[in-house]
This record gives C-alpha cells, structure tokens and sequence, in this order.
C-alpha cells in the first residue's frame, strides 16, 4: 500500500471509533428500578 492511502484511513479508523463510543455512551439504556430485594439477614433472638 502506498503512503498516500495509509493517512486517510489511520484518521478513518479513529474518527470512525470515536463515533461509535460516542453513539454507544447516548444509547446507554436508563437503568431499571430493582423488583427484588433481599430481605435483611433475619438473626435467632430464641437463643
């Protein structure tokens, strides 16, 4: 490959990559209320 073609394509690759974590970080899913919760550890009071 010739020199000529080896810039545009290093600035295409980091541009390139750039956007994707850019898209990737704002399509981050919100995150979700927890359903479950594990009960408190419940301790013998007999003894």
């Amino acid at each position: 490959m010739e020199t000529d073609l080896l810039i545009p394509l290093f600035w295409m690759i980091v541009f390139g990559g750039l956007i994707t974590l850019g898209v990737r970080r704002l399509s981050k899913k919100l995150p979700t209320k927890k359903r479950w919760v594990r009960p408190d550890k419940v301790e013998d009071k007999e003894k």
